[in-house]
């Protein structure tokens, strides 16, 4: 038996099988099962094979187990520590008015009006979210023929070609 998987004797076997009849979380059972199993004299590697889990999972829990008892088998809380941020929609509903005057606005271009305006940094999946919220689209620049029209369809290739040639 190596060393570093000794189990600290802090719970009975009886407390810890209480532990697991209460607990919900199906990742903290496999740990706590884990550590039951290694209460019982069970090796790292037969505890792996009878939990489909790697024995360096179950050395693990063990070592964490061992530093802070049952709460450190639990799974830490994902995501942004404080949450995500909650932006004023008022930011978005001037940007909104400030595109329907014209021009081509970029999600890139929306960050710089939003920063020079309204002195706040919002990422770009905030931008395009919050403005398709509010019904705004993004589009390429590129005109597109209404109806199919090949007239206009063959001025457009004609107008494209001369533009990239003039350059």
């Amino acid at each position: 038996m190596q060393l570093h998987t000794v189990l600290n004797p802090r719970h009975s076997l009886e407390e810890l099988r209480g532990a697991l009849t209460v607990a919900r979380e199906p990742l903290f059972k496999t740990r706590l099962k884990a550590i039951i199993l290694r209460k019982q004299d069970k090796s790292p590697q037969e505890i792996a094979l009878q939990l489909m889990v790697s024995d360096r999972s179950v050395t693990s829990w063990v070592l964490r187990y061992n530093e802070g008892g049952l709460p450190t088998l639990h799974t830490k809380p994902a995501g942004r520590p404080g949450g995500n941020p909650v932006w004023d929609q008022e930011i978005f509903d001037d940007l909104a008015h400030e595109i329907d005057k014209g021009g081509y606005w970029s999600i890139p271009c929306m960050q710089k009006w939003i920063k020079d305006h309204r002195k706040e940094s919002i990422p770009e999946q905030t931008i395009w979210y919050r403005m398709n919220r509010l019904k705004y689209s993004y589009k390429s620049s590129r005109p597109s023929p209404i109806g199919g029209n090949k007239e206009k369809r063959e001025a457009f290739k004609k107008g494209a070609l001369l533009h990239s040639w003039s350059r």
